[in-house]
């Protein structure tokens, strides 16, 4: 196991924070840590944090929450909700800031009105192509 996400209610502090302190898997705050605000109140609660550009209204402030992850110590954790390949590809551009990747919505919706990226041996294939090589099905 490599990580576990928000194993409590994200009102429970307590109680994530006293897992958090005897546990050797990384826990890591999720719907606890939506905006940029939250990251603070995730050190001493949790290991790190799960940032969905869906909920931390978009790349901009996901990348602040990245930013401000990593000057606190926490592991970061870019993830997904079910999504189109817009949003999980402009996931794919801030995962070099992270320490894990978790943005398989493409492939996971049946409605995403983009092609699936190219995927090969556990990896996104990101395209040459202008901005986040969005292409139209």
């Amino acid at each position: 196991m490599v990580l576990i996400e928000q194993p409590m209610l994200k009102t429970d502090v307590e109680s994530n924070a006293r897992l958090t302190q005897h546990s050797p898997i990384p826990i890591i705050g999720d719907e606890a840590v939506q905006r940029p605000a939250d990251v603070g109140q995730a050190a001493g609660v949790y290991h790190g944090i799960n940032v969905k550009l869906m909920k931390s209204a978009g790349m901009y402030e996901g990348r602040q929450m990245i930013l401000k992850a990593k000057q606190l110590g926490l592991k970061v954790l870019i993830g997904c909700m079910s999504e189109t390949s817009c949003a999980s590809l402009a996931a794919a551009a801030l995962a070099p800031l992270c320490d894990w990747a978790d943005i398989d919505g493409p492939f996971l919706t049946t409605n995403n009105p983009y092609q699936a990226p190219a995927f090969a041996a556990g990896k996104y294939i990101l395209s040459d192509e202008p901005g986040l090589g969005l292409r139209i099905q």
